[in-house]
């Protein structure tokens, strides 16, 4: 679970910095298609951001909890 969190923290960090390129500009696109793109990177980052919190409740979750127990639902 590592690795997938690692992997999830780097695509953060990828789409924060995209974002803000985004935001000064710094793109090809036009003012359209930046805009759609700076939509779609702020929707995808809230995505991982979700999914590391997720990961972050059942690693917590399962070093403490008994076997046998269910995780918690989400």
């Amino acid at each position: 679970m590592a690795d997938a969190r690692e992997v999830l923290e780097t695509m953060k960090k990828v789409a924060k910095i995209r974002i803000e390129m985004l935001r000064e500009g710094v793109t090809f696109h036009n003012k359209r298609k930046q805009a759609f793109y700076l939509k779609e990177y702020e929707d995808k980052l809230r995505e991982i951001e979700e999914l590391i919190r997720r990961m972050n409740i059942r690693l917590v979750y399962s070093k403490g909890s008994l076997k046998g127990d269910p995780p918690p639902e989400t």
